[in-house]
């Protein structure tokens, strides 16, 4: 099924918008009017060592992510301890909302208020677009090669790669008895007994290993045959599936079903024949106030250390291809923009069919 007329006018005009306050907030010259102190790029990607130095000097940095506040503080303690000069001050903030406050200052011509943070890729699009992210030669700064990538001119590294698959009560369900593959769901068996969330964010991303039309035919199929209970969120779909209220939940990210598990919830995970994940990344921010403080922050997150801390924290691996991942499963990581543009749209028309 696709977009109606009006969804897609209304997806024109929000374009439009995007696009006016994009071109405002940068010069005729294309770059960014931020007001930031910023630095020169000769400051940049000398080595962690001297970013930590320099970022003494400077004392602090601005963060920003989705980590809970309490948690984020846990996993920086061996930072904090490793560089008392630099404060790191923490914004908990969708990625959405980072991206429309940062465009906005910099159309303002105002001092940029976030140094670094960690979002995905579609909510950072508009950012790149704007010219609001550094490149960085995060290599220098110690970051594994296979963590760094190129998005529009810059670099950017991936901070974690949380695997989506189905989860389910071990109690209830035998492994024995589970699907393998996505198409064994379209079944009346399950009828009224897996959960799917109603924004289409955790099967969405099945486009970036089948295409849009082919993830849209089984969808529709999912939702005539299993006629799946709409819940929002992994959390809430975790709890229907550990009171037995649902059997399976196609709403199932790896940390997410791994910290359930440590609460002592009866829940577990399986991966189908297709395998999907959110993957997120740290960028450092065009026109920042403490450029080498980030730097040197970025350099430890991305560290061994630091991929530690959260492992440990937030249950999130950064594996490129994990060991649970089934023989023969097809990959859908969204590494490019043209991946996550067809994932934005597939996920747009599967919330959209639920709406209806």
């Amino acid at each position: 099924m696709h977009l109606s007329t009006q969804c897609k006018a209304a997806v024109g005009v929000a374009l439009a918008a995007a696009s006016a306050l994009l071109l405002s907030a940068c010069s005729s010259s294309g770059s960014p009017q931020s007001g930031g102190g910023g630095s020169s790029a000769a400051s940049f990607s000398e080595s962690s060592s001297a970013a930590c130095a320099a970022g003494a000097t400077e004392g602090a940095v601005d963060y920003w992510s989705t980590t809970d506040p309490d948690d984020f503080a846990k996993e920086i303690a061996p930072f904090t301890k490793e560089n008392p000069d630099i404060t790191v001050t923490y914004t908990n903030i969708q990625p959405t909302d980072a991206t429309q406050r940062l465009i906005t200052e910099a159309q303002a011509k105002h001092a940029l208020s976030a140094d670094a943070m960690t979002m995905d890729l579609a909510s950072a699009s508009p950012l790149f677009q704007a010219k609001l992210v550094q490149d960085v030669d995060y290599a220098k700064l110690g970051i594994p090669s296979n963590l760094i990538q190129t998005t529009s001119g810059v670099k950017i590294y991936r901070v974690f790669r949380d695997l989506i698959g189905i989860a389910y009560n071990p109690k209830i369900t035998k492994p024995a008895d589970l699907p393998t593959t996505w198409d064994q769901l379209l079944d009346s068996k399950w009828q009224g007994k897996v959960i799917v969330d109603p924004r289409g964010v955790y099967v969405g991303g099945l486009a970036a290993a089948w295409g849009e039309q082919k993830t849209e035919d089984w969808f529709t199929g999912f939702l005539t045959t299993a006629k799946p209970q709409v819940v929002k969120g992994a959390t809430a779909s975790l709890q229907e599936i550990a009171s037995g209220q649902a059997l399976l939940s196609t709403s199932a990210a790896a940390s997410a079903v791994l910290q359930a598990q440590k609460s002592g919830a009866p829940v577990d995970i399986t991966y189908l024949d297709a395998i999907t994940s959110q993957d997120k990344y740290a960028m450092l921010v065009k026109g920042a106030q403490h450029p080498q403080a980030a730097q040197c922050f970025l350099a430890w997150w991305g560290s061994s250390e630091g991929q530690a801390q959260q492992l440990a924290v937030e249950y999130k691996a950064n594996q490129d291809k994990p060991d649970t991942v089934p023989a023969g499963a097809k990959l859908g990581f969204v590494t490019t923009a043209k991946e996550q543009d067809t994932v934005d749209t597939t996920t747009a028309v599967l919330a959209q069919d639920m709406a209806q």
